[in-house]
């Protein structure tokens, strides 16, 4: 499998920047299912985005402006030409345990190949860690202390259909109630990481946005980048998102599409909340009946 990864915070960050240099109060609208949610989690969550730290961010017309930037900063440039305004927003997190790990190995069984493969790990005591159990779900719930007062939360999973779907997985979790367990006393086992991804954000293409400032803007390049190890001394995350809008073009309002696999069901009269023959339909559904309704 290939590890995933999504940050939301930088692309809400971005947002805010784009809002604040350029374009002002402006509204945010989505095309499909995605962009929505993202634009519901960034409208409950954009003033708390504002007082995290480690954030820094850069709106320019200038796409060479943005590139210089990235590659400052030890991204790559991700930037095309621009036709309005660009912005990146850049997260760095460097945070250390309060007792050093002691470096050890975590054995792996991979049931597709019956191989049992020793990977790189580090243990932390337990005066370094808490351990949570959640009524919702089978794994416990680990948090990491720092000097800093950061955490870094880890809980067992099976791979995520996409990293939108991670991020909200891993929102949930964070606001699941849980309880302090009782099980694991000597601590825990943490696989050493190193990880350089780019995430797909090409479904944010297409938000779009009136500004009172600037007239009609649409975004047209999207990017992350996410860089992080994690050791027996500490971890550091970095992370780049960068939005690009194109100026110009309709300003009345655009149909919501349903671009993406749907639940749909029905209701009868005075019964909206008894659904009625509910069904999934992904893409292997989509396509215009041979014969008519009467036929079916």
């Amino acid at each position: 499998m290939t590890s995933q990864a999504l940050d939301l915070v930088t692309m809400g960050h971005a947002l805010n920047e784009l809002s604040t240099t350029y374009l002002g109060d402006c509204q945010w609208r989505g095309t499909n299912v995605n962009q929505q949610l993202f634009l519901d989690w960034y409208a409950r969550h954009r003033d708390e985005i504002s007082s995290l730290t480690g954030l820094e961010a850069l709106a320019s017309t200038k796409h060479v402006d943005l590139n210089s930037f990235l590659e400052n900063r030890g991204f790559e440039p991700m930037f095309q030409e621009l036709n309005g305004v660009g912005v990146v927003s850049i997260l760095d997190m460097l945070v250390e345990w309060p007792h050093k790990g002691v470096p050890t190995t975590i054995r792996h069984y991979d049931g597709s190949s019956r191989d049992v493969k020793n990977y790189p790990a580090f243990s932390i005591a337990a005066d370094g860690v808490e351990v949570f159990d959640l009524a919702s779900l089978n794994h416990p719930l680990v948090r990491l202390h720092t000097t800093t007062g950061h955490s870094l939360w880890l809980i067992k999973a099976i791979k995520p259909l996409s990293g939108f779907e991670l991020a909200l997985n891993a929102q949930a979790i964070a606001g699941t109630p849980r309880t302090i367990s009782s099980r694991w006393t000597l601590g825990v086992k943490v696989p050493m990481l190193e990880m350089d991804i780019q995430p797909d954000l090409s479904w944010m293409l297409g938000v779009s946005t009136v500004s009172p400032n600037d007239g009609y803007h649409q975004i047209v390049q999207a990017f992350q980048q996410f860089k992080l190890r994690a050791n027996a001394e500490g971890a550091r995350v970095r992370v780049a998102t960068g939005f690009a809008t194109m100026r110009g073009g309709p300003v009345h309002p655009i149909p919501y599409e349903f671009s993406e696999p749907f639940i749909r069901f029905f209701t009868q009269p005075g019964h909206d909340e008894l659904p009625l023959a509910a069904f999934w339909a992904d893409t292997d559904s989509w396509r215009n009946p041979k014969g008519t309704l009467e036929e079916l």
